[in-house]
């Protein structure tokens, strides 16, 4: 089970003040949104293509919608299922960037890329479940597997490469300003309304997005398969 003090240290070490309103780190909660903003432009754009892509379009789209819904309660409100819901959501979100970028170069069929999908998350939430504190350590594994993927994606070509820069560059921003205005960091400026974590949200949302679309052109490119 989580417990507050899980709940606590997450939302105290992003150096928003925690406050009385609707909202108890307003900042950082409607920057959340950045993720389902991005999300909704994704399942728009779904609708240029059909087929397999079509479907990783939608699911890739819905999953940014639901990272920033549940980055939105994180930060919105003190919650236990806020909190799994965040961690969750994001995780997913990551651990399909990197299946659908192995099932690319590898050439899995459907049904085994699916099932990865799938028994990833399941996995993902088990072990959330069970042992809340270490999303710091599946954050790690899971990013780990997306850069492997990436790799091996780069060699077989067919990445869109203006859009991949542009995803390492919104990506190293996103970094450094996560830890320089985290709690006791020099940018923290608790009752700011500029947020180093609120730029977080914008700048991994539009990461993750150009990293999508930088790798569509190689899913595009597959022959269908059943």
């Amino acid at each position: 089970m989580y417990t507050m003090v899980v709940i606590l240290a997450a939302g105290t070490s992003d150096c928003e003040v925690n406050n009385d309103g609707m909202l108890i780190q307003p900042v950082s909660a409607v920057s959340s949104l950045a993720f389902s903003i991005a999300g909704v432009v994704i399942l728009a754009w779904a609708q240029a293509v059909k087929g397999h892509e079509r479907i990783v379009r939608i699911l890739f789209g819905f999953a940014m919608i639901a990272t920033g819904i549940g980055s939105f309660l994180f930060h919105g409100y003190d919650s236990v299922v806020a909190h799994f819901f965040h961690d969750i959501t994001f995780l997913a979100t990551v651990w399909l960037l990197a299946i659908v970028n192995v099932s690319e170069v590898r050439a899995w069929q459907r049904f085994w890329e699916w099932l990865i999908v799938i028994v990833g998350i399941a996995t993902l939430s088990v072990v959330l479940l069970v042992a809340p504190g270490i999303t710091n350590i599946l954050t790690i594994v899971v990013t780990v597997v997306l850069i492997a993927s990436d790799f091996a994606l780069n060699r077989s070509g067919g990445i869109a490469r203006p859009w991949w820069i542009a995803s390492l560059v919104a990506m190293g921003l996103a970094v450094a300003l996560f830890l320089l205005g985290r709690t006791g960091g020099p940018l923290c400026d608790p009752g700011s309304l500029f947020q180093g974590h609120a730029l977080w949200h914008a700048l991994s949302a539009a990461a993750l997005a150009f990293y999508f679309v930088a790798t569509s052109t190689a899913r595009t490119r597959r022959r269908a398969r059943g």
